[in-house]
């Protein structure tokens, strides 16, 4: 057999194996998900059978023989698709499935109530979760492809995607059902999918490039350069993690627990790529570079969506409410009851117009403040991401209010006006 039909039948073998993890990743969506009660199911929705019989059941408990026994499948179906076709859709494909699987597994046997809540939304958000996490897993093959093409390739190929996640960030808010990314009531998919999970291992590949090409440049057979890589990276990551914490772009806080798996995978992808199947110095310079674009093409559209976010959120909590806010303190001070309506604003020349939340696409969101009347208070609203719902109620007037009402409130601390959601776009945990 010639060179090139024994790489083709290797190739095939490969997308074969793809084939397989796919049908594999569906009977465990079919096996371990939540089954409707009452109705037959339709064909895309779970039947929870791996339950019903007794020898399977037993393989889902614990979660940890679940995990092995349906995870480690998928694992070795998609080491196979990966190393067989040397395809970077192949392996953005292979890692989806893989995360996919393993969430399907974790919702349907160790949290099953939010899969069992959402239905086929939980089903959906569940799949979309483990692509974004699995492409950005494959960033690297699909940098290495993504470099031998010529700048309008380049263009033309990255720019469907980034703008995908500005808009998936910008728009998925999970309280609006104007919003066509939100795909349950709580935005899932650019929390756990792109805000954590595919921003987490853009980082972790960002640290690996810088300590492949530290060592690079130290020479990869220098034990002591092998292990300052390794420090460097791992070290620039955590940083990384503290710093966008500590500026509000992440929903998270950051506390030890999710540092040491992150330095540990960091430390781990320096030395195996440091070490596994490199010849020279320039080969390792190529690695440090695949890996580093593989971070910015992950990363770069991440970082830019939430700071998109967060300026939005300033925005209009801070400028574009608070021109409402003032407007309506005139109007009540010179009619004595505030509005019916926020147009009537407009008509008593307090404002020219009337503003719009700074949220989301225009052009894919139909956005407005939300506001009802009381007469001599108002409930102003409007959908923020990262939030259920961010509402503003203004300060009870003195005059409205007897000696004993203004004391309890004072005692409450409510006298004040009041925010529903704080003054940055709040985390999560």
């Amino acid at each position: 057999m010639s060179a090139s039909a024994g790489g083709r039948a290797r190739a095939a073998i490969g997308w074969i194996a793809l084939l397989a993890l796919f049908a594999w990743s569906a009977a465990v969506h079919h096996g371990v998900g939540p089954a409707r009660q009452g109705a037959l199911p339709l064909w895309y929705e779970p039947r929870a059978f791996l339950f019903r019989n007794q020898a399977t059941a037993a393989l889902l408990d614990p979660p940890a023989l679940a995990f092995a026994v349906l995870g480690l499948p998928a694992l070795l179906l998609a080491a196979g698709a990966i190393l067989a076709t040397d395809s970077a859709i192949a392996a953005a494909l292979a890692a989806s499935c893989l995360v996919a699987t393993l969430l399907f597994v974790f919702y349907g046997v160790v949290a099953p109530f939010p899969w069992q809540f959402f239905g086929w939304r939980g089903s959906v958000a569940i799949a979309l979760v483990g692509a974004a996490v699995g492409f950005a897993l494959a960033a690297p093959w699909l940098a290495r492809s993504w470099l031998a093409l010529r700048w309008p390739a380049r263009v033309a190929v990255f720019a469907p995607f980034a703008l995908a996640t500005l808009a998936f960030l910008r728009n998925a808010t999970g309280t609006d059902a104007s919003l066509p990314f939100a795909i349950s009531p709580w935005p899932a998919v650019p929390v756990f999918g792109l805000e954590v999970g595919a921003l987490l291992v853009a980082i972790w590949l960002a640290g690996a490039a810088l300590g492949v090409a530290f060592v690079a440049r130290r020479g990869n057979a220098r034990p002591r350069g092998l292990l300052l890589g390794a420090a460097l990276g791992a070290a620039a990551s955590l940083a990384v993690l503290e710093a966008g914490s500590a500026a509000g772009l992440f929903p998270f806080g950051v506390s030890a627990r999710p540092l040491a798996p992150l330095a540990s995978a960091c430390v781990l992808a320096i030395l195996v790529a440091s070490r596994v199947g490199v010849r020279d110095s320039a080969q390792l310079t190529t690695r440090a570079r695949v890996l580093g674009v593989g971070a910015a093409l992950v990363g770069v559209p991440l970082l830019a969506g939430q700071a998109w976010a967060w300026s939005d959120y300033h925005r209009t909590r801070e400028v574009r409410a608070r021109e409402i806010i003032d407007a309506l303190h005139q109007y009540i001070e010179r009619e004595g009851l505030y509005p019916d309506e926020l147009d009537d604003l407009v008509s008593a020349h307090l404002l020219a117009r009337i503003p719009e939340p700074a949220i989301g696409f225009p052009w894919l969101y139909d956005g407005r403040f939300r506001y009802e009347s009381y007469g001599t208070s108002y409930l102003l609203e409007f959908p923020a991401p990262r939030w259920v719902q961010c509402h503003y109620t203004p300060a009870p007037r003195s005059e409205d209010l007897d000696e004993d009402e203004r004391q309890e409130l004072a005692a409450a601390g409510e006298l004040g006006e009041s925010w529903s959601c704080p003054s940055a776009p709040p985390e999560l945990w």
